[in-house]
């Protein structure tokens, strides 16, 4: 129970410290403050994951290695390449399964299926080293306490319990993308069609753009259609004279 309670505190923490780094990051490289990934919350579950993992490694002892020296170097080699490897796997389901890209590397060298590329793995390589110093003992000393924190257990709980109405929000969402990128006969870039979907609306004289994300998504692709269903008629009409 108590090594549930500290994966599970870690994976609340890690998910949102990873979602707060790609806002700044994709803040400092857009010029702009977006949501990543395809949850409404503070959430990025890659990262959560990942940070869980990074812990299971940092704590390794690997006796069997010469030094310290090149057990940090192992571990940090390791989970460089668990990172990019979860990376992998995240980026694989969405574009085969969903057909949407939730991040491209395609024009970065050496990517592959822009989904993961050398410069990437590189900068996993650099978090890793950074939680492994600086992060893990912090994390580890109030991880190790949480079942002695009564209210720390209520946090997780709520935590977890909006994650997983948002997760379930987010995969019909996602389901919808998907039937709409197999009508389309193309793959989506989720920013790219946040980004679409609010010049649409913002263009649009007398439509007001929904504040719900998943409701703005599912009334741009509603016009999307209806737009195409128009061109479809008028050309078959055109044709049909």
């Amino acid at each position: 129970m108590e090594a549930w309670l500290e994966y599970l505190f870690l994976f609340c923490t890690c998910a949102t410290a990873g979602w707060l780094l790609e806002v700044v990051y994709r803040a400092f490289r857009h010029h702009k403050v977006v949501n990543p990934g395809f949850l409404t919350g503070c959430c990025l579950p890659i990262y959560g994951i990942g940070g869980g993992v990074l812990y299971f490694l940092s704590d390794l002892k690997l006796r069997s290695l010469p030094n310290e020296y090149i057990r940090v170097a192992v571990i940090l080699l390791m989970a460089m390449g668990v990172m990019t490897l979860i990376e992998l796997l995240g980026g694989l389901i969405a574009v085969k399964y969903f057909r949407v890209r939730l991040w491209d590397y395609s024009e970065e060298w050496g990517n592959f299926q822009g989904v993961i590329c050398p410069k990437f793995s590189l900068i996993w390589g650099a978090v890793c080293a950074l939680y492994y110093f600086l992060i893990y003992p912090y994390l580890h000393g109030v991880a190790v306490r949480v079942i002695e924190l009564p209210w720390l257990i209520l946090a997780v709980g709520m935590y977890l319990g909006i994650f997983a109405v948002d997760l379930s929000h987010s995969l019909r969402i996602m389901q919808r993308l998907r039937h709409y990128a197999s009508q389309m006969r193309t793959s989506i870039n989720l920013d790219q069609l946040k980004a679409s979907a609010k010049e649409h609306f913002a263009l649009e004289s007398g439509k007001r753009r929904p504040f719900n994300f998943y409701r703005m998504i599912s009334n741009y692709m509603a016009d999307m259609h209806g737009y195409r269903d128009q061109i479809s008629r008028k050309w078959g009409e055109k044709n049909g004279k």
